[in-house]
Formats: C-alpha cells, sequence, structure tokens
C-alpha cells in the first residue's frame, strides 16, 4: 500500500471516530433534560432522559455522612396530580462507608418492576449529624419494555 491509501484509511477512521462521538452525544439524554446535579448528590442513576430496562436500579451517590429518602411518582407523567410515594428503609440498599443508596424493584417490593415509559424518582437528604444540610433533586428517565 502506498501512502496516499494509508492517508485514505487514517482519514476515514477518523470520521467514524467522530460519527459515533456525534452519535453518542445526540442520543444520551433523549429528553433533552438538563443533567447538572445538586452540589451535595455526587451521582444518579439511571441519568435524566436515560432509557433503561424495566429491571434496573435507582441509585443516589451522597458524601458520606448523608442519608436520603427515596421516592418513586406512581403517575410518572409529572403533571401536578403526581402521586409521591415513599420508598421503604428496609427495601433500600444503603452502603455507609460510600454513601451510595439503591433501591431495585423485584418481587416483594413496592414494585416488581419499573413500567415502560416515563417514570420520575425523587431524593429527599439531609446529613445524619452536625448542621443541617437538607435537600431535594427529582427527574424523569425511561423504561423500555
Amino acid at each position: 500500500m502506498g501512502r496516499a491509501q494509508y492517508r485514505l484509511i487514517y482519514f476515514g477512521l477518523a470520521a467514524a471516530l467522530v460519527a459515533v462521538i456525534a452519535l453518542g452525544l445526540a442520543f444520551a439524554n433523549p429528553d433533552g433534560e438538563a443533567a447538572e446535579l445538586p452540589e451535595a448528590l455526587e451521582s444518579i442513576h439511571p441519568q435524566p432522559g436515560s432509557q433503561v430496562s424495566s429491571i434496573d436500579s435507582f441509585e443516589v451517590d451522597l458524601p458520606v455522612g448523608y442519608v436520603a429518602e427515596l421516592w418513586i411518582d406512581f403517575r410518572g407523567s409529572g403533571s401536578a396530580d403526581a402521586n409521591w410515594v415513599r420508598i421503604p428503609d428496609n427495601e433500600i440498599t444503603f452502603v455507609e462507608a460510600t454513601g451510595v443508596h439503591s433501591w431495585r424493584p423485584g418481587p416483594d417490593r413496592l414494585l416488581d418492576s419499573w413500567q415502560p415509559g416515563r417514570q420520575r424518582v425523587r431524593v429527599v437528604w439531609d446529613t445524619i449529624s452536625g448542621l443541617p444540610d437538607a435537600g431535594a433533586h427529582e427527574w424523569a428517565f425511561r423504561v423500555t419494555s
């Protein structure tokens, strides 16, 4: 192969890489919701606007020393008549050393599985001890069937 053919191959690979990155950015947040989090939240899963399976978990990462309540909107639509229900503490897995709170639907849980469509969740947090630093954040994601 000549020098010109190698240049064409490198150019093609670079163009393919740019296309993959552009598609990833375009589909990473299909609902167009902002992914900015309040200062106390280190990370959340699923991300706002993302698509997940019906058995995926709902996870919140707070700094060590915080505790959270997790909530689900049973109507999921985001309308004014939202039906917020708190997930029972005995269904939430909390790792105190990392500050991660997680919940997964399943048998003998608040939900057997997420229903397909738009789902809204909320986290309410505060410090365990010391000065209070309460806050709340809610977001939506889509569940695929």
